[in-house]
């Protein structure tokens, strides 16, 4: 079974990393998926990323688009180097790469985590909207 996570950035966390780092780690060791799947972007992707690493599941990184891998920061460029597998949305720099690496993600994975504030804008929604279009099972975080 394979299982990707959707979530915020740092900014909208709202001080609960900890809360979530937990809860991400409890969902991978219940589900003990076959393969994790994460955009890598920073806050609740990377997090995922580290834990999936830890438990030595097998790591999906999909990116929106080619990058220097120099230019990342060293945490991320060390969870790359570590992940089995690395997918471009798009060769290069496009604002809908964002969009198409999370259909990516989606289309690939049979479970959804989501870590969503209950907002409805930006891509963790976008990414939860697809998700649920496509009949995947969500697991939503439970934001207090």
């Amino acid at each position: 079974m394979k299982m990707m996570v959707t979530g915020h950035r740092p900014e909208r966390l709202q001080g609960k990393e900890l809360e979530v780092i937990k809860w991400l780690d409890e969902k991978l060791r219940e589900y003990q998926p076959t393969k994790a799947i994460s955009g890598m972007a920073s806050g609740v992707d990377q997090m995922y990323a580290e834990l999936a690493l830890k438990q030595r599941i097998p790591l999906a990184a999909a990116l929106p688009y080619k990058k220097d891998w120099d230019k990342l920061h060293p945490v991320v460029q060390e969870q790359l180097r570590q992940a089995d597998e690395v997918v471009y949305a798009c060769e290069k720099y496009d604002k809908k790469g964002y969009y198409i690496r999370d259909c990516m993600m989606v289309d690939a994975a049979d479970i959804v985590l989501a870590v969503w504030d209950g907002n409805k804008w930006g891509g963790t929604w976008n990414t939860i909207e697809y998700a649920l279009s496509k009949g995947k099972e969500v697991i939503f975080f439970p934001w207090k």
